[in-house]
C-alpha cells in the first residue's frame, strides 16, 4: 500500500482521440459495491462545491473544487499540473465553475494566481497515458497534493466551513461529494463513509469513500458536531480496491488564509 497507488486522475477527455471509455475504466476508486448516489441537495455549503476545468486547445480535463472563501477554491494539486511539461497550466486555462447542475451553474470564474505548499513537489505517472484515466503514483506523492487556486473574481455563492477542530479517530462518518467522470454533470456523493485509519507519518486519511476519475480534489464533510463541514479533500485512489486516499485540513489549512495574488 505504500509504494504504489492509484492516481485518482483528472478526468480526461482528449477530444483529438475519440475513445470512449470502459465501465471499469470509470470507476478506479470504487471499493466492493458502489455506493455513490446522485446529490440533488442545494444551497449552502454544497453550492460551494463545483468542476475545476482545465481547458487546451485539445483536451479537457476535470477535477472537482470547494470554495473556502468567495474567491478561493481548494482541490488537488495534480489536477492543475501539465504533467507532460511538469508545471502548472497556464492560469487562462484553469477554470472553476459552482454548482454544476446540468447546464445549470451558480458562478464562473477562471484562475489569478496558484498558492502551493511550500513543500509540494509534482511526481507525475511514469508512463503518462491520456486514455487511462486513473494511474499509478507514489503514496509519497499525495502529501502535498493541494493547491489553493485563488479566483479573478468573488462568486456570489457562501463557502463552506472548515473543520479545523475535527479528530480523526477510526470509524469517523464521512460525507464525500464530487463531479465524477461517469456522471460529470451533477454531483455524486457517498454518504456515511468513514476514515479507515490516518496514516501519521504521511498525514494522509485512508478511507473507504467510493470514487471515480474526477474526484480528485472533491470535499470531504464531517457533520458530527453540527453542520456539515469540510475536514479534507480526495487526492488518491486504492489499488485493486485498497482504501482511497484524502488529504486532511491540517495539511492545508494555512493555504485558505492567503486569498491575494503576488
Amino acid at each position: 500500500m505504500r509504494n504504489i497507488v492509484l492516481l485518482l486522475l483528472i478526468g480526461i477527455a482528449v477530444a483529438m482521440a475519440g475513445r470512449h471509455a470502459s465501465s471499469q475504466d470509470l470507476r478506479p476508486g470504487i471499493i466492493g459495491r458502489d455506493d455513490r448516489v446522485r446529490f440533488d441537495a442545494k444551497g449552502p455549503p454544497w453550492d460551494a462545491i463545483g468542476q475545476v476545468n482545465i481547458a487546451g486547445f485539445d483536451r479537457i480535463d476535470l477535477c472537482t473544487g470547494t470554495l473556502t472563501s468567495p474567491n478561493l477554491v481548494m482541490t488537488a494539486a495534480h489536477c492543475v499540473m501539465n504533467p507532460w511539461k511538469k508545471t502548472p497550466y497556464p492560469l487562462h486555462d484553469i477554470h472553476f465553475v459552482a454548482s454544476v447542475r446540468g447546464e445549470a451553474i451558480k458562478g464562473h470564474a477562471k484562475a489569478r494566481c496558484l498558492h502551493f505548499r511550500k513543500d509540494f513537489a509534482f511526481v507525475p505517472p511514469e508512463k503518462i497515458l491520456p486514455s487511462k484515466p486513473a494511474q499509478e503514483v507514489p503514496i509519497s506523492s499525495f502529501a502535498t497534493d493541494v493547491v489553493a487556486i485563488v479566483l479573478d473574481r468573488k462568486l456570489g455563492v457562501a463557502p463552506v466551513a472548515l473543520a479545523e477542530d475535527v479528530t480523526p479517530e477510526p470509524g469517523l462518518p464521512l460525507l464525500h461529494i464530487a463531479y465524477p467522470m461517469d456522471h460529470r454533470f451533477m454531483p455524486w456523493a457517498h454518504i456515511g463513509c468513514h476514515l479507515l485509519q490516518p496514516d501519521p507519518e504521511l498525514r494522509v486519511w485512508f478511507n473507504d469513500c467510493d470514487t471515480s476519475p474526477g474526484s480528485s480534489g472533491g470535499p470531504v464533510f464531517v457533520s458530527t458536531d453540527g453542520p456539515p463541514r469540510l475536514a479534507a479533500i480526495m487526492v488518491g485512489g486504492g489499488k485493486d480496491n485498497e482504501a482511497n486516499i484524502a488529504l486532511p485540513i491540517s495539511e492545508w489549512l494555512e493555504l485558505t488564509r492567503d486569498t491575494t495574488c503576488p
